[in-house]
C-alpha cells in the first residue's frame, strides 16, 4: 500500500510541475491548447488516484471489517472448535466484509454532500474525489457478487441471513437513519444481525442470554457512536447535521441512554454467570466473573472519550484500535477460553 501511495504522488507531482512548465512557456500569454493540457494532465492525475490500492483500501474501509469478527462469538461461546466450524466461520466474516464495504460506497455516493461538509468524513475517498461516485457505483454489484458466492459456500441459510442484513442496511442508508431513535434499534440489530448470522453459518442454536445481551451492549455502542459524532459537532462548531435527527442539544439524553443499555447488558451478564445454564456449558464459571469489571471499564471509558470528542470511530472499530480497550478485549477472551 505504501508504493502504492507512493507512486500516485510521485504521478501527481509529475502532472503539476508539467503544468507549471506550460503555464512558464515561452509565450507570455497562455493559449487555450495549453489550458486543455493542463485540464487532461489533471484529469489524468485524478484517474490514476482512482487506481490506487490505498485509496481502495480506504473506500472499502477496510478497518471496518473488524465489525464483522462478531460472526465468530457463536464459535466461542458453542465451543464447537471443528475444523469445518471455523472454515464456515471464516467464510461468513469474508463474506459480510465484502458486503459491507458495498453498503460503504452506496451509503459514500448518497451522504456524498454531507460528508463533504464534515470535518473527518471530507477526505472519505468518494467525498474527496479520490474515487470518483461512477467508478464507486461500479464496484458495488462486483462485491455484492462476491458476498453471495462466499455466502452460498457456507450454506442456503447463511445466505439468506447476509440477503437479510444487506436489505436492511440498504433500508438504513436510504431512509432509516435520518429518524431519530429509529436509526439506534437498526444499527443494534445490525451489530447483532452478525451474531446471529455467525450462529447460522455453523448451525448451532443462539443462546437466548446471548441474544438479550447483544441487544443491549450494541444499542449501548450505537447511541455512544451518535454521541460521539455529536461531540465533534458541537467542539468543531459545526450546525447540526442535515441528514440525521440529532443535534448538540440531544448530547445529555443520548448519553444517558447510552450509559443505561451499558448498565443493562452487565446486569444480564451477572443474571447469565448466576443461572445453571452457565455451570454445564464452563468447567471453571467462577473466572466468568471477571468479565463485568472489563466490561464496566470498557464502557464507561468508551462513552468518556466520546465526550472528550477523542472517539473518531465506530465504537467497535474503537476497540481494535485503541489500546486499553485492546488490552480489555484480548482479557475477555482469555478469561472465556480459560473458563471453558
Amino acid at each position: 500500500m505504501h508504493s502504492g501511495n507512493l507512486f500516485t504522488r510521485t504521478v501527481t507531482v509529475r502532472a503539476a510541475a508539467i503544468a507549471a512548465s506550460i503555464r512558464s512557456s515561452k509565450t507570455s500569454e497562455v493559449s487555450p491548447g495549453a489550458d486543455r493540457n493542463e485540464e487532461k494532465l489533471l484529469t489524468a492525475s485524478a484517474a490514476m488516484r482512482s487506481f490506487s490500492p490505498v485509496v481502495w483500501v480506504s473506500a472499502l474501509r477496510a478497518h471496518q471489517w473488524a465489525k464483522n469478527a462478531l460472526v465468530f462469538v457463536p464459535l466461542l461461546t458453542s465451543h464447537q472448535f471443528s475444523r469445518a466450524n471455523c472454515f464456515s466461520a471464516a467464510l461468513a466474516f469474508a463474506a459480510f466484509s465484502l458486503c459491507a464495504s458495498a453498503v460503504y460506497l452506496l451509503n459514500d455516493i448518497v451522504d456524498i454532500e454531507a460528508d463533504q461538509a464534515h470535518p473527518t468524513k471530507r477526505f472519505r475517498a468518494v467525498a474527496s474525489g479520490d474515487l470518483p461516485a461512477g467508478t464507486a457505483a461500479m464496484a458495488i454489484p462486483f462485491l455484492l457478487l462476491l458476498a453471495l458466492t462466499a455466502a452460498l459456500a457456507v450454506s442456503a441459510a447463511f445466505a439468506g441471513a447476509l440477503t437479510a442484513y444487506f436489505l436492511l442496511t440498504s433500508a438504513y442508508t436510504f431512509r432509516l437513519k435520518q429518524l431519530v431513535i429509529v436509526d439506534i434499534v437498526v444499527l443494534a440489530s445490525l451489530y447483532t444481525a452478525r451474531i446471529v448470522a455467525g450462529a447460522v453459518a455453523i448451525n448451532v442454536p443462539l443462546s437466548e442470554w446471548l441474544l438479550i445481551f447483544s441487544i443491549f451492549i450494541f444499542t449501548s455502542l450505537a447511541l455512544i457512536k451518535r454521541y460521539a459524532e455529536l461531540s465533534i459537532r458541537r467542539e468543531a462548531l459545526l450546525p447540526d447535521a442535515a441528514n440525521r435527527d440529532y443535534g448538540v442539544s440531544d448530547m445529555q439524553i443520548v448519553a444517558a441512554l447510552a450509559a443505561a443499555s451499558g448498565l443493562n447488558a452487565i446486569t444480564i451478564i451477572c443474571l447469565y454467570l448466576s443461572s445453571p445454564a452457565v455451570r454445564e456449558l464452563y468447567h471453571k464459571p467462577m473466572l466468568l466473573w471477571l468479565l463485568v469489571p472489563l466490561l464496566i471499564h470498557w464502557i464507561s471509558r468508551a462513552l468518556m472519550l466520546a465526550h472528550r470528542g477523542q472517539m473518531n470511530h465506530d465504537p467497535i472499530v474503537f476497540a481494535f484500535r485503541d489500546g486499553p480497550s485492546r488490552i480489555a478485549t484480548l482479557l475477555m477472551v482469555i478469561t472465556v477460553l480459560a473458563a471453558i
